[in-house]
Parts: structure tokens; C-alpha cells; sequence
């Protein structure tokens, strides 16, 4: 997706900034950033405004996604999954797996069934993400 900035009254012929989001093809996602687009856009603003010199790291990405992947979860709850741990990136992963792992209170079996995934692969993607125990 394609994300054009440009502060308002700027004049004709003033440069847009192009950021891109990437954002897979699975409806309830398209649906989840359709219904959010302000917030989508307005972590592309905060992102842009952090500037390249600050490299927050994964632990800081994961904080702003995981304000608004509730829905995300309850979705993810309702279609079991079925594999999107391997379409996201670390800080989503990061995230999504801190609520899961929250939402069903380290309940490792209920976590499986609603990501989608193995324990094993569950365990790898927790340590991968250094979430803890």
C-alpha cells in the first residue's frame, strides 16, 4: 500500500513523501486496515517523524502495533489461524504473540489453536521474539 504524505495548505506542486505499508491479502486484515486507516496513517506519520537516526529497535515497534491488534486477535480467534505467523515481521510476531500470550494467560495449547501452529513452532517464535517463559 502506497501511503502519500503532504502537510496541509502545502502548494500546488509540493513533493509528496511516499512511504509504503505492507499489508498482506487475507480480508480480515484488509478489513482491520480499512476500519483503521487514521491510525494506520498515523503511525506512518510517527514512523517518519522518528527520522532515520532513530533506531528504535523491535521491543518499540512491537509497543505501536499492539494497540490496535485487538481485532486482529478476535479474528484470529474465530478462523484459527491457519498460518500467518509466517507473513508478519518481527515486531508484528512480537506483538501479536505478547497479546495471545496475555489474552489466554500463557495457556500454550489455546495459543497453538488460535495462531494456527505447532508448540515447537510456538516455543521458537517466543524465544525468537525473546519473550519470556
Amino acid at each position: 500500500m502506497e501511503v502519500r504524505l503532504r502537510k496541509k495548505g502545502a502548494p500546488e506542486g509540493t513533493k509528496d513523501d511516499l512511504r509504503f505499508m505492507t499489508v498482506d491479502s487475507h480480508w480480515d486484515t484488509l478489513r482491520f486496515v480499512q476500519d483503521n486507516m487514521d491510525q494506520c496513517v498515523g503511525n506512518v506519520v510517527r514512523l517518519k517523524k522518528s527520522g532515520p537516526t532513530d533506531n528504535r529497535g523491535v521491543n518499540e515497534s512491537a509497543e505501536l502495533f499492539q494497540k490496535n491488534l485487538e481485532p486482529l486477535v478476535s479474528s484470529l480467534a474465530a478462523t484459527q489461524g491457519q498460518g500467518v505467523m509466517d507473513k508478519l515481521s518481527a515486531s508484528l510476531k512480537k506483538a501479536l504473540l505478547l497479546m495471545v500470550m496475555e489474552r489466554y494467560q500463557s495457556d500454550r495449547e489455546t495459543a497453538c489453536r488460535v495462531l494456527g501452529i505447532s508448540r515447537e513452532k510456538l516455543e521458537n517464535e517466543l524465544k525468537l521474539c525473546g519473550v519470556a517463559r
